[in-house]
């Protein structure tokens, strides 16, 4: 593929970049100012977003993609701070669950103002416009899914319970109700491998 920096596939490219960078700036930020990793923070806002079986040490390594290892070690890291706590599992008792803590939930709710910053700035776009985007993006997403570039999209339109039905209107077969169009991001209900 020819690097035409006209080209209107690198610009979106680069604007994402761009997005991306903002994105890590602002967690290193508040990464110092809570005195923790940045994956650490992203650890914390992921465990305060799922539900409890999707908060493991494998959940979370494959949804970062990350060995166990590292993950052990970030959690181990969280737990000595007193943000996060573990228990065993009902089922299986060689592993564990995480939990967040009182101080830990106080801290996600601190972190997650990082969002702010982004939403303030999308507020001032058009419920049409940002619903194009969000579909845009929630097609490439599944594209990489698809290519193998990202092992968990955790959405809608790459989940095997979504049905596209005539007039591509989205429906969950297992939460039986209809998504708007493109589904969601961040789905407690994702399963990998989309039916329809």
């Amino acid at each position: 593929m020819k690097d035409d920096r006209s080209d209107i596939d690198y610009k979106i490219a680069s604007a994402l970049e761009k997005i991306t960078q903002v994105e890590r700036t602002v967690l290193r930020d508040m990464a110092k100012r809570e005195n923790l990793s940045p994956i650490q923070i992203q650890f914390l806002i992921y465990l305060s977003k799922y539900p409890l079986q999707l908060r493991t040490v494998s959940s979370l390594a494959r949804e970062f993609d990350l060995s166990k290892a590292t993950v052990s070690e970030a959690i181990q890291a969280l737990e000595t701070k007193g943000l996060i706590t573990k228990f065993r599992e009902e089922e299986d008792r060689r592993s564990y669950g995480i939990a967040l803590t009182t101080e830990g939930k106080k801290t996600t709710r601190r972190i997650q103002n990082w969002e702010n910053i982004l939403i303030k700035h999308l507020h001032r776009f058009q419920p049409e416009e940002k619903e194009r985007v969000f579909l845009f993006l929630a097609e490439l997403i599944k594209s990489l899914y698809d290519d193998g570039v990202i092992s968990i999209p955790r959405m809608c339109i790459a989940c095997k319970n979504l049905e596209i039905r005539p007039g591509k209107k989205y429906y969950c077969t297992l939460t039986k109700r209809m998504l708007p169009e493109g589904g969601t991001v961040g789905c407690e209900h994702y399963t990998s491998g989309r039916a329809g």
